[in-house]
């Protein structure tokens, strides 16, 4: 699979209210925290519509946790019907179109996460780049929120707007917003319920996947996770500030020997990903950005190999990022 196509799947997939006056940060720091957990250890059940520019989409989400293990199906109602669930130990992608079947590790933070779990889960905001408020705001799906306020310091990085039930701390409404304010994303639940208990039949596929083909993406050959900036065979000689590299991964691309490698950067809230692709034509090579949502893409290229960056941040970010990427030397004795 070429780059652009890895690049698509992964955005795909992967994915007013007045405020009242200001409360202090460390109650909207709190309020996120609280966010990340209820959508753990929570039942909840709604209807969620993700809009990107002019693109909707819409999509059914069921979370069932029982005996403390989180299990979420995710249907986009649509005609294909296509289906995420998110188990124990794997993720599965179910396409009815493709009469196929794609499995995935559940420990790869982006591999079939739900759209409303990509947006500030597990995040560390730092105070040089990110401002944090709170406020109340009024209802949303007949449900009393509040409204927390993530406001970068820099054009490097894109804002948040989070609208939380305030008895639960489930976000009903996530926007993302460019540096003059506009919202280039936003996710919002048209309907939502928290019940007690919910029947383990309600996140299973609705589909008979007997006769799908079941695929098993191959084992990465790197590490999952490189915390220090010398590993791999690339790094980025220049970033913007806050960000560092946080992951490294390797593999052989679909057919030969040709190599995929993918360096993970980020600033404790958004992240790039940095995919390095040999053996790509002349012709499939180039410069040039992309756009699907808030994500924002990148693509140029160096000697033979064809360079992507990509993530939730302005393009000026993946611009300079995917501009700046060097094969790593090699230290001498």
């Amino acid at each position: 699979m070429r780059i652009r196509q890895r690049i698509r799947a992964m955005v795909l997939i992967a994915t007013a209210v007045v405020a009242g006056p200001a409360l202090g940060t460390d109650d909207a720091r709190g309020w996120l925290e609280r966010m990340g957990q209820a959508l753990e250890t929570l039942n909840y059940e709604g209807t969620l519509i993700q809009s990107q520019g002019a693109d909707v989409a819409v999509m059914r989400i069921v979370h069932r946790v029982e005996n403390g293990m989180p299990t979420e199906r995710i249907t986009a109602m649509d005609d294909v019907g296509r289906e995420i669930i998110r188990q124990e130990e794997e993720v599965i992608f179910i396409l009815p179109d493709e009469q196929a079947v794609m499995v995935g590790a559940r420990g790869e933070k982006a591999v079939g996460m739900s759209p409303i779990r990509q947006q500030l889960g597990g995040s560390r905001f730092d105070d040089r780049y990110y401002k944090l408020t709170i406020a109340t705001a009024g209802k949303l799906v007949g449900r009393t929120a509040r409204l927390v306020t993530v406001q970068p310091t820099d054009t490097w990085r894109f804002g948040y707007r989070v609208w939380l039930d305030q008895e639960t701390g489930i976000p009903l409404k996530i926007q993302i917003a460019d540096r003059d304010g506009v919202v280039v994303e936003q996710l919002l639940f048209s309907e939502i319920s928290l019940p007690e208990r919910i029947p383990a039949s309600a996140v299973q596929s609705s589909a008979k996947l007997d006769s799908y083909t079941w695929q098993r993406p191959p084992a990465a050959t790197g590490p999952v996770a490189a915390p220090l900036a010398n590993q791999g065979n690339w790094r980025a000689l220049a970033l913007p500030p806050g960000f560092s590299l946080k992951a490294v991964r390797s593999e052989k691309a679909d057919k030969g020997t040709d190599v995929l490698e993918q360096l993970v950067y980020s600033d404790g809230v958004a992240s790039v990903s940095v995919f390095i692709e040999s053996g790509v034509a002349a012709a499939e090579r180039g410069e040039g950005p992309s756009r699907m949502g808030a994500a924002n893409a990148y693509t140029t290229d160096l000697s033979i190999h064809m360079i992507t960056a990509v993530g939730e941040v302005p393009l000026d970010t993946v611009k300079a990022i995917a501009r700046s990427i060097r094969p790593a030397r090699t230290p001498g004795p």
